[in-house]
């Protein structure tokens, strides 16, 4: 990491990532923090050389979305949940790696 603006931004990303890990993880399926996460995700992967699977990021922000849903039973909400703090986790695995790693997206 050589401190550039585009790296600091990066990690701005993955703290608000890590904030909406942290809201899903408690339940709070009604907050806007992780759609945020995806607004900015998606202008910052757009507007950078730093991307993120299309497939991995759009499908993140369909589970975003499901979660918003009220009407759902129990058992639906908690898969849900996990394949919204999946995506979430692994869009923060891909931005670390390229800072960190050799600047390059892993997949």
């Amino acid at each position: 990491m050589d401190g550039t603006p585009l790296n600091m931004t990066t990690l701005l990303v993955v703290a608000l990532a890590v904030v909406a890990v942290i809201f899903v993880l408690k339940k709070r399926y009604d907050s806007n923090v992780p759609l945020l996460f995806y607004a900015v995700a998606v202008t910052f992967s757009n507007a950078s050389d730093h991307s993120v699977n299309p497939f991995l990021l759009y499908s993140g922000l369909a589970f975003a979305l499901l979660l918003r849903f009220e009407f759902m039973n129990l058992g639906f909400a908690k898969v849900i949940s996990f394949f919204a703090t999946s995506s979430l986790c692994l869009i923060i695995y891909v931005f670390l790696h390229e800072v960190f790693g050799d600047g390059s997206a892993p997949f």
